[in-house]
């Protein structure tokens, strides 16, 4: 799906109505997909992996991928993409999430 994606958000692309829409219901289809994998992710495998690795494994699991990533984004790089994160998100109107939080 990324690389459909990928073609379907460009500048040109999105000046046309029916890519615009195969882009949505494709990121759709996406999203139909990744819900059910991170809810699995949180509550069966991240906490198996616990179960089966040392604590020192776990906390060296968790520095190797520190390192990878500083090479991949440079020094404080995750803190960089989420704040590049944020500002699209302010652009897009979709920031703050209590607009998509039913009251209680």
């Amino acid at each position: 799906m990324t690389p459909r994606v990928i073609q379907l958000a460009t500048p040109a692309a999105l000046k046309e109505a029916p890519r615009r829409k195969e882009l949505a219901d494709t990121l759709h289809l996406f999203l139909r997909m990744y819900r059910p994998h991170a809810a699995r992710e949180d509550t069966v495998l991240f906490p198996a992996l616990r179960s089966i690795v040392s604590e020192k494994e776990f906390h060296d699991m968790g520095e190797e991928f520190e390192d990878k990533e500083e090479k991949l984004f440079g020094e404080g790089g995750f803190e960089k993409i989420v704040a590049q994160v944020a500002e699209l998100e302010k652009s897009l109107g979709i920031y703050e999430l209590s607009q998509f939080t039913p009251p209680k």
